[in-house]
C-alpha cells in the first residue's frame, strides 16, 4: 500500500506543474493589465511601463513561469501585486477558514448522504425510495449559491436561526458559535455531493442486496442492521468512497461561490478577488494548494480500497 501511495505522489508531480503552467498561460491571455491597474487611473505610459519592469511583467511568459516554479520549489510563492503581503502568509491566514468550512460540509454529506442511501435501498420502490430520490434530483438541479441565498433569506433572515454572513473562529466565538456561522454555508455546498452520495449507495447496496450472499446471511438469522452495517456496506465501498473522494473537488469548487455569498473570507473569496485583480502569485497559489488537498484526497481513497477489497491489498 506504501508503494501505492508513493507511485501516486510521484505521478502527481507532472500534473502540478502542468495545471500551474496552464493557470499561468490562461492568466495571460485574459483582457486586462495588472501593471495598468496598480499604476492608478490617470497614469501616463511611462509610469505602466515603469510598474510592469518593476513587477517583471515586460519579461516572457516562460521566463515568469520558470523564476515563479524556481521560488515555489523552496516554499516561496511569491507576493500579492496589491497588498506586497507574502502570498503564503495570506493562504495560511485564508486556510482555516475553508478548511473549517469544507470539514464541516464532508460531514453534512456523510452523516445524511450515506443513512439517506441506505434507507432507499432497503425500502427499494417504495414512497420513501422516490421521497429520497426526489430530493437527490432537486439537490442536483440547484447551484450551491442558489441553495446558499434560499438559506440566508430563510434561516438567516427570515427566522434569524443563524448568522445570515461572516465566520466566527473557534478562538473567538468557541465551537458553538464557529459551527453556528458554518451550518448555512456548509448546507449549500454539501447538498449536490449528498444527493450524489445517497444515489450511488443507494444504487450500490440495491446490487448487493440482491445476491445469494446476502441472502444465505438472512437464511443464518443475522439482523438487517448487522447485515447492512458489517456486510452489505463493506462490499459497496468501493464505488461509495468513490464518488466521496470526488466530492472534495466539488466542496472546493462550491466554496468560491458559497463564501462570496456568505461573505466568508477563505480560499473561495480571495480566489475570486485575486482573478478581478489579475493577481498572478495570489491566483496560482490558491490554485496549487487546492490541488495539492484534491489529489492527497485521491491518494487517501486509493489507499482505502485496500479496506474494502483485498485484491487491492495484494
Amino acid at each position: 500500500m506504501l508503494t501505492l501511495a508513493g507511485r501516486r505522489l510521484l505521478s502527481a508531480i507532472p500534473l502540478l506543474l502542468f495545471i500551474s503552467f496552464f493557470v499561468f498561460v490562461l492568466i495571460d491571455l485574459t483582457p486586462g493589465d495588472a501593471a495598468q491597474t496598480l499604476a492608478g487611473e490617470g497614469a501616463t505610459a511611462e509610469q505602466i511601463a515603469e510598474t510592469r519592469s518593476r513587477l517583471g511583467l515586460d519579461d516572457p511568459l516562460i521566463v515568469r513561469y520558470l523564476e515563479w516554479l524556481g521560488a515555489a520549489l523552496q516554499g516561496d510563492l511569491g507576493t500579492s501585486l496589491y497588498s506586497s503581503e507574502s502570498v503564503v502568509n495570506i493562504l495560511l491566514d485564508r486556510m482555516p477558514v475553508t478548511g473549517s468550512l469544507a470539514l464541516v460540509s464532508l460531514v453534512i454529506v456523510l452523516l445524511v448522504g450515506i443513512p439517506l442511501g441506505v434507507i432507499a435501498a432497503v425500502r427499494a420502490n417504495s414512497w420513501v425510495d422516490r421521497a429520497v430520490s426526489g430530493f437527490a434530483s432537486l439537490s442536483m438541479a440547484l447551484p450551491p449559491f442558489v441553495v446558499g441565498l434560499v438559506l440566508v433569506l430563510l434561516f438567516g433572515i427570515s427566522l434569524a436561526w443563524f448568522p445570515a454572513t461572516g465566520y466566527m473562529p473557534i478562538a473567538d466565538g468557541g465551537v458553538f458559535e464557529w459551527l453556528r456561522h458554518l451550518i448555512l454555508p456548509a448546507l449549500a455546498i454539501a447538498a449536490i455531493s449528498t444527493a450524489e452520495l445517497a444515489r450511488q449507495t443507494r444504487g450500490a447496496l440495491v446490487d448487493i442486496l440482491q445476491t445469494d450472499f446476502i441472502r444465505t446471511l438472512r437464511a443464518k438469522g443475522l439482523t438487517r442492521t448487522k447485515i447492512i452495517g458489517k456486510h452489505a456496506l463493506k462490499n459497496a465501498g468501493v464505488p461509495i468512497v468513490t464518488i466521496f473522494g470526488v466530492q472534495v473537488s466539488r466542496v472546493l469548487a462550491g466554496a468560491v461561490t458559497v463564501e462570496f455569498v456568505f461573505a466568508i473570507p477563505g480560499f473561495g473569496s480571495l480566489a475570486v478577488s485575486s482573478v478581478n485583480e489579475r493577481d498572478m502569485p495570489v491566483i496560482l497559489g490558491v490554485v496549487l494548494i487546492s490541488a495539492i488537498v484534491v489529489l492527497i484526497a485521491n491518494v487517501i481513497v486509493d489507499l482505502s480500497y485496500g479496506y474494502f477489497n483485498p485484491k487491492v491489498r495484494s
